[in-house]
């Protein structure tokens, strides 16, 4: 069995284990939540928390989406020095923009409620300050991720994170006799800031990478070339699956935002699937397509293969128990069972074409999907705008669906046409 085989094998029974984990522990949180905290309450924390993820991929300007294009092969030749210096220049950018980015948001709540307390602010405010801790972890997480250590970059943040505030909520739900929403955002940036510190322990312990100079490197321009592109797909992407719980605070029902939340967190579990498989063949893409077009084609199989049969066992089942499932957030949460399905439909097509995508972006081809996703965005918005007033969270769901598959098309062809041939030179 060749290397890459038993990778594949270790690492995608590893991976599986973790993310069937974390959806777990994601979803007992979510349910957690949705019990302790009214709907509209449970909507806010689900924006604030999508608000932080967006904007802490950004402040990487995709140094994370890059880091397994840059870092696996110094890593693998044990270039150290070499690695620090791409993580080194990350780190920089993002804690800056982030001071940036929580002095903007804490200005402009601050414009709009009139106050200075705290308590006062909408929940975004509050978990804004957990975005540099988070584009720090995830930093640390791609290190090891890079280094082929799947289940140390993953587990602290699928299993850890979510299951860590569930339990300072249920302790804090048990002495108190309830919670408030400022207990979940609080117990929010404590779990940021604890797993970001374990993954950056774990990537010191296995002295990745040496913490020391290397003045060779000077090429943060060309990762600029790379990165830069691959966050703008990402962040469009990202955009495309939060839009509709902003446009459903925005023209909707409020207690639907978190009858849309319920039915999101279960889709996300197919969301779970697609960056596992992805993950885990991101460190194999660069070398394969350096070795020439018949490695590169042989990848893309093994990794689509996996892909689909991660993926349709779960959609059948979510699709066939929606209405059980979404009981379990309460008893008029079964409603949005339609939403869970339009859902998983999307959410099917798009993680379909993930592997399409890394490829186009692994060969400089990065401009072709910002431009789709960017495009998909756009429709999704007006039909947003369309569909919401008059058919609510369905007609976000459905709207959503519709644009994700017609996405995942345009991807298919782009890469079909642009083939899955050698890469330029990597960056040095």
């Amino acid at each position: 069995m060749s290397d890459v085989s038993t990778y594949l094998r270790r690492g995608g029974l590893t991976l599986i284990a973790v993310g069937v984990g974390g959806f777990v522990a994601d979803y007992a949180l979510n349910v957690g939540l949705s019990r302790l905290l009214p709907p509209h309450e449970f909507g806010d924390y689900r924006v604030a928390r999508e608000f932080a993820a967006f904007f802490s991929v950004a402040v990487l300007l995709g140094g994370d989406r890059a880091a397994p294009k840059a870092l696996a092969g110094p890593l693998a030749q044990g270039q150290f020095a070499r690695a620090w210096e791409y993580i080194r220049f990350y780190l920089g950018l993002a804690l800056g923009l982030s001071v940036v980015l929580i002095a903007a948001t804490w200005g402009a709540s601050w414009l709009h409620v009139g106050s200075t307390d705290p308590g006062d602010h909408h929940a975004v405010a509050w978990l804004v300050l957990s975005v540099p801790m988070l584009s720090v972890g995830a930093l640390a997480s791609r290190g090891l991720q890079s280094a082929r250590r799947p289940f140390l970059a993953a587990f602290p943040w699928r299993v850890g994170f979510p299951g860590l505030i569930l339990l300072l909520l249920l302790v804090t739900a048990w002495g108190r006799g309830g919670i408030e929403l400022r207990h979940a955002l609080i117990f929010a940036l404590v779990a940021t800031a604890v797993v970001s510190a374990v993954q950056w322990w774990q990537l010191r312990r296995l002295q990745l990478p040496e913490l020391t100079r290397d003045p060779e490197v000077r090429a943060p321009r060309l990762w600029l070339q790379t990165s830069v592109p691959m966050m703008g797909a990402f962040l469009v992407t990202l955009a495309l699956s939060q839009s509709d719980l902003y446009f459903l605070e925005w023209l909707g029902d409020e207690a639907e935002v978190g009858h849309y939340a319920a039915a999101l967190t279960t889709a996300h579990f197919l969301l779970l699937i697609q960056t596992t498989v992805v993950g885990l063949m991101a460190p194999l893409v660069q070398p394969a397509l350096e070795s020439g077009p018949e490695a590169a084609h042989r990848t893309l199989r093994q990794g689509q293969r996996l892909m689909l049969a991660g993926l349709l066992p779960a959609a059948l089942l979510l699709a066939l128990g929606a209405r059980p499932i979404l009981s379990l957030f309460g008893p008029a949460y079964p409603q949005a069972a339609p939403v869970l399905v339009f859902l998983l439909v999307g959410n099917v097509t798009w993680a379909a074409a993930a592997l399409s995508i890394l490829w186009l972006q692994y060969t400089q081809r990065g401009t072709v999907i910002i431009a789709i996703t960017a495009a998909t965005l756009v429709v999704d918005s007006v039909l947003n705008a369309l569909l919401i007033p008059r058919f609510g969270m369905n007609g976000a769901a459905a709207g959503t669906a519709l644009t994700m598959t017609l996405a995942a098309l345009a991807v298919w062809v782009a890469r079909r046409r642009g083939g899955a041939g050698a890469s330029r030179q990597p960056a040095r």
